[in-house]
């Protein structure tokens, strides 16, 4: 009964509704064409639909299913293989389970080394209005490749219901990722201590034609103006009527030259100022002991991975192993899951360390998933208190554990410095 009231606003809705579109057809002087008032909805409708088709990735629970996808294609599997094994007998089904289940996991990968990829792809709701991937379209595309990786890295740790909480992400914006085009996550793993894990992930594209390539580069130098027959150059930004509106929405890069002319005085020659600024670097060289030369090469050649990819944007986060409310130490988890230093184990060899492991969580060696989980949220210690041995120490020492030293002092240093932000001077 309490929704009869509605009816009359509807039709009332309804009426301004048509009354408007007869006043537009009235106004675009369209009133005389035939069907313009069957043509125009569909229009609309078309334009409705095509509007949703390109903001598709934004829609209600569009984030969701890309975050949440390589967990509907690990559950899907399992059920296959349950499918698969249904006729067989139990015992049977747990030796096939277990061989799967190790086929997920890292076994004998170095955990400093693993790259964990995902590829995405700038689509028009990911873009601002400059044409490149919005500054809030990185964290969002960094949640679906974090949870693509901590799937592909730690399988065993959320089998036994745990969870990873995120403490911090840091950006560092390199340059913009235009719009339609295709980019790459490459997540790896850079240190860790007792309770902190650290993951850099690295925005990158594969490099174009070099044809291509250069063709870009000149064309988006500015104020380079457009050749003309006569052999002159005309500037774009020069227009020959008065704008009424002269005012970019982009900002000018770094490298952008001013529009100020030059003062017609002595202009040095161009030798003249190339030595000038040598004897400047070399004046500094020597005096503050920099290598500006070997400086100037590290830096452009940051902007370049090894195979020849362009790097985008730098992502530093900082994240915790959660058993409920209880801490687990990345390197019990990191051995749980079969990473070591030594080279040449796999799953048909698996090391030492990850066989320990499988005693607590596989079904054929007397494990399941109960023991796995008591042994994380604190078994690990009892072990040492008990005097046995601790096997998830050594296949992470030797190499691996002064990397990892290194790269935890890296991270220890950014994260410093971002606490210290929060001083007031």
């Amino acid at each position: 009964m309490s929704s009869l009231p509605v009816l009359p606003s509807l039709h009332k809705f309804n009426s301004t509704a048509t009354t408007i579109v007869t006043v537009l057809l009235d106004k675009l002087k369209l009133e005389g064409v035939p069907n313009a008032r069957s043509i125009l909805p569909t229009v609309f409708k078309y334009i409705f639909y095509f509007l949703l088709l390109i903001n598709a990735r934004s829609l209600p629970l569009a984030w969701h299913f890309r975050v949440f996808r390589p967990v509907f294609a690990i559950r899907f599997r399992h059920r296959l293989l349950k499918w698969r094994t249904m006729f067989l007998s139990r015992a049977a089904q747990d030796i096939e389970e277990d061989k799967w289940l190790d086929s997920i996991c890292p076994v004998g990968e170095h955990p400093l080394d693993k790259v964990v990829s995902y590829t995405s792809w700038a689509s028009i709701d990911d873009s601002d209005f400059n044409g490149h991937l919005s500054n809030s379209s990185y964290a969002k595309t960094y949640d679906a490749a974090r949870f693509k990786a901590a799937l592909q890295m730690f399988p065993m740790f959320f089998r036994a219901g745990g969870w990873m909480a995120l403490a911090a992400t840091h950006y560092n914006f390199i340059r913009e990722i235009p719009m339609f085009s295709s980019y790459e996550v490459r997540l790896t793993l850079h240190g860790w201590d007792q309770k902190w894990l650290y993951v850099v992930a690295k925005f990158v594209s594969k490099p174009k034609h070099e044809k291509s390539r250069t063709k870009a580069t000149v064309s988006s130098l500015p104020n380079s103006g457009s050749a003309t027959p006569s052999g002159s150059t005309t500037n774009p930004n020069t227009d020959t009527e008065e704008s009424p509106f002269t005012a970019s929405l982009r900002q000018p890069g770094p490298d952008e030259l001013s529009t100020v002319p030059t003062p017609s005085g002595n202009i040095p020659k161009p030798e003249s100022t190339k030595n000038a600024l040598s004897a400047v670097s070399r004046d500094l060289s020597s005096s503050q002991g920099l290598d500006l030369a070997g400086l100037t090469k590290s830096v452009s050649k940051s902007s370049t991975e090894p195979d020849g990819a362009v790097l985008h944007t730098v992502a530093v986060s900082q994240l915790c192993f959660k058993i409920g409310r209880i801490t687990v130490p990345p390197s019990v988890v990191l051995a749980v899951n079969g990473f070591t230093r030594e080279p040449g184990y796999s799953c048909i060899s698996p090391p030492p360390s990850f066989v320990k492991a499988k005693q607590l969580m596989s079904r054929p060696m007397g494990g399941n998933t109960k023991k796995l989980r008591e042994f994380l949220k604190g078994g690990w210690k009892n072990l040492g208190e008990k005097g046995e041995e601790e096997w998830w120490v050594e296949p992470l020492a030797g190499e691996l554990d002064e990397r990892r030293r290194k790269g935890l002092e890296a991270m220890e240093s950014l994260r410093r410095g971002v606490e210290g932000a929060r001083v007031q001077p």
